[in-house]
């Protein structure tokens, strides 16, 4: 052992005799024995801060004297950037001597060096820490773990603690059993907000592949970045993912932070639709989601630094509410739904914002609550949100069923007569074509052509208004003498078409032709007249006379045309000569 190295032990080993036996200020002792399974150290803990790391063990114990009880909230000293020494005594008692855990519950640390003094024994060194490896680590857990093996006497345990972001250290010394049972419920809650996180990221993304609307992409965008941002921020990532390769640990909360707010900029502008408001307030969004990229890149290539970078966040995380929040306000005003939920989650998520920046700017205690007053406003935000997109997504059904719907009024109104309601030209041909298909021997398509006797005369002499009644009172009637599957349209004028399927021989398609015929022969019944008129019919059937329906109704006309030249009201079946 080289000589520099023996020196500094027994200087090491002399100090700790000094401040064992001197007397030397501590601000407590713990006491263990068998009524205790888990103790908070934080109330027993002096401390004194190094702004410039460069003291070792040894000149820390010399500036111990200095040591005084922290004076900040509890556990949490804040954005402090240097390091801080943590002194506590712990006396163990006959029946309480065994294996112990230190658990510093703050995964954030860079580095956490654990020294533990006794008189007469050598100092035992634990490192832990952001920047120790998974399986360097003296145990492969969520938070910064120490193992002790105490036997019955004092002990004093110096903390060094060193981080590039916020010093927040909750201090419990546990039972083995007892800080696995408080863990196991902690895994619990963690993997159930994992679960909500990839359920909602795994939604987003099935939606915005079906519906190719970029509003769930940028969903998914603000959901996964701070579902992951928690996930590191926890200490799960490291313990379960990526416990072997530091620079993902040191990069990747404000990444996922500053990808978190790029993918809010962008979707409550969507969201909102803020573009058909304020057009200048939208580019202002897309701006602020430009700046959170630009500032990624830079974080990324190590132009600027991890607390740049979460300070960054920090500045960037709220603009999306500030500049949002006068247009959400006026559409829940105007009654939109979607933006009276925005609303909520932003004030959700805004009190958890709050408390996450006064946790890691040292201005509260560091409490199982405050350390997941974040991650439970995000969640709740995020739940929000979905509830948004399903408001959207229900828009957007809506705005589909009413084009459907305008389609489809848009197609009757060109398929039918106006006045009667039954198909004009247009739509008798679109009719006409699936039924002449299906026309077999055994079951015959009738084309019966209709054209009114003495129509005119009615028209004539008692006027248009009296004339439509009449035209929609035969279309009534004829559509009363065939099925629902038939079709009845008006070419114009006073010409009727009728066709109608499922015929079994032409002498039910005589039959069918005289009931028309006799369905015409009352009297039309208009403000108190009495309309007489009658009908010729002239008629083909298909695939006999052929399957072209113009064909078809040519023959049928020229059959009419026959009808008339005998002398009216009459049938005549046409003839394919």
């Amino acid at each position: 052992m080289p000589r520099c190295r023996v020196l500094s032990w027994w200087s090491g080993l002399l100090a700790v005799w000094l401040l064992l036996w001197s007397g030397a200020a501590v601000a407590g002792v713990a006491r263990l024995d068998t009524r205790q399974t888990e103790i908070d150290v934080w109330p027993l803990v002096s401390a004194v801060q190094e702004a410039h790391p460069v003291w070792t063990l040894s000149e820390a114990l010399e500036h111990q004297a200095e040591a005084r009880p922290p004076t900040v909230p509890t556990s949490n000293f804040g954005e402090f950037p240097g390091v801080a020494w943590l002194f506590w005594s712990v006396e163990v008692a006959p029946e309480a001597a065994g294996d112990w855990l230190l658990d510093i519950g703050y995964a954030s640390l860079d580095h956490v060096d654990l020294q533990v003094l006794r008189v007469g024994e050598p100092t035992v060194v634990i490192r832990n820490g952001d920047w120790v490896r998974l399986s360097e680590r003296p145990l492969p857990t969520r938070t910064h773990v120490m193992p002790l093996r105490l036997m019955p006497g004092r002990y004093t345990l110096v903390l060094r603690v060193e981080t590039s972001g916020s010093m927040i250290v909750p201090l419990r010394l546990a039972a083995p059993q007892q800080r696995q049972f408080r863990e196991e419920r902690i895994q619990m809650l963690q993997g159930l907000a994992t679960g909500v996180v990839l359920s909602l990221l795994a939604y987003s993304l099935a939606q915005w592949y079906s519906l190719r609307d970029r509003m769930f992409a940028y969903y998914g965008l603000g959901v996964g970045g701070v579902g992951v941002f928690q996930f590191a921020f926890q200490g799960m990532g490291m313990q379960h993912v990526w416990g072997e390769h530091l620079w993902v640990s040191v990069l990747l909360p404000p990444v996922c932070i500053l990808l978190g707010i790029l993918g809010t900029f962008l979707f409550i502008d969507r969201a909102l639709d803020i573009r058909s408001l304020s057009p200048r307030l939208s580019k202002g969004m897309r701006l602020g989601a430009l700046v959170c990229a630009a500032t990624l890149g830079l974080l990324l290539v190590g132009a600027i630094s991890y607390r740049d970078g979460q300070q960054a966040a920090k500045v960037l995380g709220q603009l999306p509410t500030v500049l949002a929040l006068p247009i959400a306000w006026r559409r829940w005003r105007e009654g939109d739904r979607a933006a009276g939920y925005i609303l909520v989650g932003w004030s959700v998520y805004t009190a958890g914002v709050v408390g996450l920046a006064l946790l890691i700017s040292g201005r509260i205690p560091a409490t199982l609550v405050t350390l997941h007053v974040f991650q439970v406003a995000s969640l709740t935000e995020m739940v929000m949100w979905l509830v948004v997109v399903g408001i959207r997504v229900d828009d957007l059904r809506r705005a589909a069923e009413r084009d459907r719907h305008d389609g489809e009024r848009l197609r009757r109104l060109a398929d039918t007569d106006a006045l009667t309601g039954a198909l004009n030209r247009r739509g008798l041909q679109a009719a006409a074509l699936p039924m002449l298909q299906r026309a077999r021997t055994h079951s015959l398509v009738g084309v019966y052509l209709l054209d009114l006797d003495g129509f005119k005369p009615v028209n004539d002499q008692h006027g248009h208004a009296v004339g439509d009644a009449v035209l929609v009172e035969v279309c009534a009637r004829l559509g009363a003498q065939v099925r629902q599957a038939d079709r009845v349209a008006r070419l114009g004028g006073d010409e009727f078409v009728v066709l109608v399927s499922e015929l079994r021989d032409e002498a039910a398609a005589r039959r069918i032709g005289e009931k028309l015929l006799q369905a015409l022969q009352s009297p039309v019944v208009v403000e108190s007249l009495q309309c007489r008129i009658g009908a010729t019919i002239g008629y083909a059937l298909a695939p006999g006379d052929g399957r072209d329906f113009d064909r078809l109704l040519t023959l049928a006309d020229q059959a009419m045309y026959a009808g008339k030249q005998a002398g009216k009201q009459q049938i005549r079946r046409a003839t394919a000569g």
